[in-house]
């Protein structure tokens, strides 16, 4: 539906371009053809994972941008393709295979997803058929960028250069206990259960008490069965009044009875830490991965361009 939809929105819009768009090809790659009706496919797929939604684009040019951009990601995929397959670089049936199963899975049912590849234009043969190519370029790609590495010092710099992202924020560790009542309870109400949490609170503060147990017998939040335990959280991530108090509070120190939109609570500070910087030696491993990761991206992204340079690329259709 989503492509025929686009189609009907397109048509009744007015444009020639796009009652055409299922005719002819849009751009031939070293004389290999992409046809409208791939680009369209391609087109609706790309606006998907950009969470674009062509109903709210008001503005024509911005649709032909975003087809452009659609279309020059075929290219970049049939100019990887042509080079994979000069390097025997292709796809084997069982890769195929354990791709679309992974894709299927991500349906309720088969008959979903073949459903689905119906609606997208493809049959189960064609849509193998463009996933061997998807996987047998990537393979390209990743062999060719299979060695790449970074050293101790390139670790070193960016963790130095980056030291805003290494800092550890401001955290507390709390138990609470809360006591629920309706945003439109009546004063007698609110007074009762503002009666209930002073008798909880005078058990809270008393110098034998357990204010697990306490949480567990008293506590309607879904924390309860852990003793109220909210584990460690930065400044900003509760409500304001309760955020406030235990921010405010010193280890081992019990809160007063604090009211939020979600009722009374009553918290007990277990542990505050200060903001700090994150030691090198505890990040070195995800800064390498991460860097490793963006020299492949560059390394594939200078293949690509490479590949482009020396293609004979020509577009056919008007963007």
């Amino acid at each position: 539906m989503r492509f025929a939809m686009w189609l009907i929105i397109l048509v009744l819009g007015g444009s020639a371009q796009a009652q055409m768009s299922a005719y002819g090809m849009a751009a031939r790659v070293n004389g290999v053809g992409i046809s409208n009706e791939k680009l369209e496919r391609s087109f609706q797929e790309y606006m998907g994972e950009s969470g674009q939604n062509i109903a709210a684009i008001r503005y024509p040019g911005r649709v032909k941008v975003l087809r452009r951009e659609a279309l020059e990601l075929l290219i970049e995929q049939e100019l990887v393709w042509q080079a994979a397959q000069k390097k025997g670089v292709v796809a084997t049936p069982e890769e195929v295979t354990q791709t679309v199963d992974k894709m299927r899975a991500g349906f309720r049912s088969s008959d979903a997803f073949v459903t689905r590849l119906a609606i997208e234009g493809y049959t189960e043969e064609s849509y193998r058929e463009h996933m061997k190519r998807l996987v047998s370029a990537q393979k390209y790609l990743d062999n060719l960028t299979s060695g790449v590495e970074v050293s101790d010092a390139e670790v070193h710099d960016f963790y130095a250069g980056n030291t805003d992202k290494f800092r550890a924020p401001e955290v507390v560790q709390a138990r609470h206990i809360l006591l629920k009542f309706s945003p439109d309870a009546d004063a007698a109400s609110r007074q009762a259960a503002r009666e209930k949490m002073a008798g909880v609170l005078a058990e809270a503060r008393s110098d034998d008490a357990d204010f697990a147990a306490l949480a567990k017998q008293h506590s309607e939040d879904a924390t309860a069965a852990q003793g109220g335990d909210l584990g460690y959280f930065p400044r900003g991530r509760m409500l304001k009044p309760f955020d406030d108090a235990a921010f405010g509070l010193e280890p081992g120190q019990v809160s007063d009875v604090v009211e939020t939109r979600s009722g009374l609570h009553i918290i007990l500070l277990e542990d505050h830490r200060e903001a700090s910087e994150v030691p090198e030696e505890e990040v070195r491993d995800r800064v390498r991965e991460y860097l490793v990761t963006l020299k492949r991206q560059q390394t594939a992204d200078e293949t690509i361009k490479d590949l482009r340079s020396k293609a004979d690329i020509e577009i056919l259709m008007p963007l």
